[in-house]
């Protein structure tokens, strides 16, 4: 089969890779509908986990469309033809981390995440024409009919991890809230935190398409390369600072800036990625505003994934919105190289196999 493997910073590529088969009877066979690329792969992408990637063997990806091909003799609830989509980490959905809904932390499959790399349960990613998905019946989840195939891509990963992030910042009708991060997981999280307040939402970014994006979603837009930020927190919560931050950059510099704009009791939930192991963060300035910080990037999207089926069926968000971008695999490495220089109007992509 193709699929898009990691040969070295900045560097994918389409190659013939052997195809994936029935390992175990737990085991499901899926043929990649529709895959798209994350926030989050950027850090295998550019290079800055290589430690955690095999070059020239690792595919990618972990956002999927799927249809059923194949099934092991021990599974129950899946059968050939069946569309599914997956979350992007592997959880048996049975041992103690799994039943208090860490799934993200699965103590049986060890946080296997497809196409992460060895790091992460050498498993193939969804940049591929089919995958092999273990502990199928209690991982997989069917995709109901009335979600496209588009859509149903955002159940893996974007749209689980907006909700959780969401939810934890227990955003109220009258809270001002500032998400920080107008990417496609932002944009989602924005959409949902307008619905929840009836006073002003802040973006921030400093892409200028994302920020006309954030701004026709209903949020006051806010570039934190050429903005007055202080002066435009004080001005729209009267000088006290944002009640509820939802933080998607997932970088340090994001998180201190999320720190800085919250009202002493606010709140900031954290939905990215961070990595920075020595970031220097103030401790004293969480003490002393009384911040809660609730930080949720590692999503457990298995436990998020349902509430977000939810959300597209009801019509409470259609994730569509933020895709601009529709690609085959072939594109794929170019429209990879395009979301990672954030180029003007890059937003998302759906690759199609």
């Amino acid at each position: 089969m193709r699929a898009a493997v990691y040969c070295g910073p900045r560097d994918v590529q389409i190659k013939d890779v052997p195809s994936p088969t029935i390992e175990d009877p737990h085991d499901v066979i899926v043929r990649t509908i529709a895959a798209s690329m994350c926030g989050s792969d950027l850090y295998l992408y550019g290079g800055e986990v290589e430690q955690m990637v095999a070059p020239g063997r690792t595919t990618l990806g972990h956002e999927i469309t799927a249809e059923v091909m194949d099934v092991g003799k021990e599974v129950s609830r899946f059968s050939p033809g069946d569309r599914v989509s997956f979350p992007y980490s592997v959880s048996c959905g049975l041992c103690l981390s799994c039943r208090v809904g860490q799934t993200a932390h699965c103590e049986t499959t060890g946080n296997a995440i497809y196409g992460f790399g060895v790091a992460f349960g050498d498993l193939g990613g969804s940049q591929a024409e089919y995958v092999r998905v273990p502990l199928a019946d209690n991982h997989l989840e069917h995709v109901p009919e009335g979600i496209s195939d588009e859509a149903a891509v955002f159940l893996s990963c974007n749209l689980p991890a907006a909700v959780i992030a969401v939810d934890a910042a227990q955003i109220q009708a009258t809270d001002t809230v500032a998400v920080i991060g107008s990417g496609p997981t932002g944009l989602l999280a924005l959409q949902l935190a307008r619905q929840r307040t009836q006073a002003e939402v802040l973006a921030f970014d400093r892409v200028p398409s994302r920020l006309a994006k954030a701004a026709a979603f209903g949020a006051k837009a806010v570039n934190v390369d050429s903005d007055p930020i202080d002066d435009v927190v004080a001005e729209a919560t009267d000088g006290r600072g944002v009640d509820k931050v939802v933080e998607f950059a997932g970088r340090g510099d994001a998180f201190n800036l999320a720190v800085s704009i919250t009202r002493p009791g606010g709140t900031i939930s954290g939905g990215g990625v961070y990595l920075e192991r020595e970031h220097p963060v103030s401790l004293f300035d969480m003490f002393f505003k009384n911040l809660q910080i609730r930080l949720n990037g590692f999503a457990n999207a298995k436990v998020g994934q349902w509430r977000a089926m939810q959300a597209i069926e009801r019509g409470v968000i259609d994730p569509t919105t933020v895709l601009t971008h529709r690609v085959s695999l072939d594109e794929f490495p170019q429209a990879a190289s395009q979301f990672a220089e954030r180029e003007d109007g890059f937003l998302k992509m759906v690759i199609r196999p």
